[in-house]
């Protein structure tokens, strides 16, 4: 049975609402391909930040660095600019662990009704490609990696039969 070590950071409001479940999700496919979790919860949140003044232990990314997976809810608080939890956790631990993309394969599956008429699991194919560490982030704020984001969706799509818009 393969395993898998989860670095589980639920965050605030939404995320902490979604979390559960969405583990519950995880843990019936697991026990379905024969994948077994080890979920290893961190309260690091913008409500952490009101009481600490950090979103995340100094040591935070030593914290998660041995783990297979990180499942991240939503941070955001009131009280809290957005700055702090982006500067504070989302572009820490996207750039230590070179989280550069959110790759979203779109596909229709057999047996899944979808709301586009008259279309055929093979019919839809495609990609949706957000870049992770939100762009407008010079090297003059920090910026220390590049981020590949903008050659590899037309690599992606230079295969036959492949088209990429680009917005």
């Amino acid at each position: 049975m393969a395993k898998y070590r989860i670095a589980v950071i639920p965050g605030d409001g939404i995320g902490k609402e979604v979390m559960d479940e969405g583990i519950r999700v995880l843990e019936v496919a697991g026990a379905r391909y024969g994948i077994e979790f080890q979920w290893d919860h961190f309260d690091w949140s913008c409500e952490l930040y009101k009481q600490t003044g950090r979103m995340m232990p100094e040591d935070g990314l030593d914290q998660i660095a041995d783990h297979d997976a990180i499942f991240l809810g939503a941070v955001g608080f009131p009280g809290v600019p957005d700055h702090v939890s982006l500067w504070g956790l989302l572009i820490p631990i996207r750039r230590h662990f070179r989280q550069y993309i959110n790759l979203r394969p779109v596909r229709l599956l057999h047996g899944v009704f979808s709301p586009l008429a008259n279309r055929s699991p093979g019919e839809i194919d495609f990609y949706i490609v957000r870049e992770n560490n939100e762009e407008n982030i010079p090297k003059s704020a920090g910026a220390s990696m590049p981020v590949p984001t903008r050659r590899w969706p037309f690599r992606k799509a230079s295969s036959p039969a492949r088209a990429l818009t680009v917005r």
